[in-house]
């Protein structure tokens, strides 16, 4: 038995407590970051942006290659990672991250000013490296409190900076050593709230740490699956249709992070969580029904509301030349509907029992899917075509993950996923046609919105009951968590 078990009802409490913490950080880094960009796109040119977008793109690349899933692999284990581990992981995640580093700058070194600002952007890797043992020892802990204040501090520091050297005239040279900055404070705030378990790196316990290294070049796997599905989705895009599609479907992943922000505290506390009931011994099924259950009630209210206001908000809000988006946000809406409930949980699960490989093949079926049914039809019918192949893969995801969940525990997904989708799109519609029929402006689509969230509420109501009661009761839960002053160490 682990040493850092949590009992049950301690167990409970971290994960009402990380959902509250997760949730309401989403909220103040999308609000955060939105006025950051606001600020620094009045100060500086698109071409600064674009260079930092490059070396954005690059530092994503180089993460997940040099990431190995070792974190995850030791989250996931049943027995607790020996100091020595810690340090091991330190050292291989240190080299890694050095030498891609080193390697891009000596390549970025040939493109003039635009290269340097990559290189520059590349030494945060190694330092954003040095957090791995704290955030493995508080993920394993779900101590989700300090985990999103150090990523507050991080934010916080590098809209700081960035905004600070833009005002004092260094341009696109503020963003990039910003992204440095943020790396080195994230690194300190995390160095101190795990001060009990720094570590130096060290090499001596490698060997020990294949078992590890396995599940996590499999885990990442699944990381460069969807790097591989959004690179090639854009490029397909822009090649077949033009980058004024490309741009639109661009502003619809934008509309579409706002319904993530109700499923991402789910889906971060499901792994450590479910590496917690495995290692106790117990029957995740309950456990996996009921987050299809949440999940899928919490979500289909913001989706359907979204997708019903799409037609009045979008142009509304963004500009007329916008307006072809909505029918694609419409579509992904019904895609998230399809997906999202089970993928919260179901991934999770899968990661701590040991399985990314079924995650990967759900993944690369979901990509294929995609751009089957996508690319045929991008010629004609515009960014529509994207909302049609992403409800395509979204099924193929659902149906793949589903059948591994009843294959590997008690539970029953099938039935519980059907719920969401048979009650939000007829209110997802009704809503739609009274946006349409109101103007279509932004006052119409509040109301169709509404009306589309009170419909589904009110079929929850009426057909599970019980369903809407146990969610309610969560959010209840999740709040009284995180505003619980329990001690830090309980935290």
């Amino acid at each position: 038995m682990p040493d850092d078990l949590l009992p049950r009802a301690e167990l409970n409490r971290r994960v009402s407590s990380g959902v509250f913490f997760i949730g309401a950080w989403g909220v103040i880094n999308l609000l955060v970051g939105f006025g950051g960009n606001i600020v620094l796109a009045r100060m500086l040119v698109p071409a600064d942006f674009g260079l930092v977008a490059i070396g954005a793109t690059l530092m994503i690349f180089a993460t997940t290659l040099s990431d190995g899933g070792l974190g995850s692999g030791l989250i996931r284990r049943v027995e607790s990672p020996t100091r020595q581990e810690l340090k091991s992981v330190l050292a291989l995640q240190l080299t890694f991250t050095a030498g891609l580093a080193v390697a891009v700058a000596v390549i970025a070194s040939f493109f003039g000013s635009a290269g340097a600002v990559v290189a520059v952007m590349m030494c945060a890797l190694p330092l954003a490296a040095i957090q791995t043992p704290g955030k493995v020892v508080l993920s394993r802990a779900l101590r989700f409190r300090v985990l999103t204040g150090v990523d507050a501090v991080g934010i916080l520091a590098y809209y700081g900076w960035a905004v600070g050297w833009v005002l004092a005239g260094a341009g696109v040279w503020a963003l990039a050593t910003a992204v440095v900055f943020k790396a080195a404070v994230s690194s300190c705030a995390m160095a101190f709230a795990s001060r009990g378990t720094n570590v130096l790196p060290s090499f001596r316990g490698v060997r020990s740490l294949w078992p590890v290294i396995s599940f996590g070049l499999r885990f990442q796997g699944v990381s460069a699956a969807g790097m591989v599905r959004e690179q090639g989705l854009n490029g397909g895009i822009a090649v077949l249709s033009g980058v004024g599609t490309l741009g639109l479907w661009t502003l619809a992943k934008r509309v579409i992070e706002i319904p993530m922000l109700i499923t991402e505290p789910l889906h971060r506390v499901a792994f450590p969580y479910m590496a917690q009931l495995r290692a106790g011994g117990e029957d995740p099924g309950p456990v996996i029904e009921r987050g299809i259950r949440v999940s899928g009630t919490a979500a289909g209210v913001v989706l359907t509301g979204l997708a019903a206001a799409a037609s009045g908000l979008v142009p509304a809000v963004f500009g007329a030349q916008w307006a072809d988006t909505a029918v694609a946000v419409q579509w992904v809406c019904i895609s998230l509907l399809v997906a999202a409930p089970l993928a919260v949980v179901a991934v999770g699960f899968l990661y701590a029992v040991g399985e990314p490989s079924v995650v990967l093949r759900a993944t690369i079926a979901h990509t294929v899917t995609l751009f089957v049914v996508a690319f045929p039809l991008l010629p004609f019918v515009g960014v529509n075509a994207i909302g049609a192949g992403a409800l395509a893969g979204a099924c193929v995801d659902a149906v793949m993950l589903g059948r591994a969940i009843a294959r590997r525990s008690s539970a029953r997904p099938f039935r519980l996923m059907a719920v969401p989708l048979l009650l939000g799109v007829p209110a997802a519609v009704l809503g739609s046609l009274a946006t349409h029929r109101l103007g279509n402006d932004f006052p119409a689509a509040i109301a169709g919105g509404t009306l589309a969230a009170v419909l589904y509420v009110v079929a929850l109501f009426v057909c599970r009951r019980e369903t809407l009661l146990e969610t309610s009761a969560l959010v209840v839960r999740s709040v009284r968590a995180g505003l619980d002053r329990a001690p830090a160490l309980a935290t």
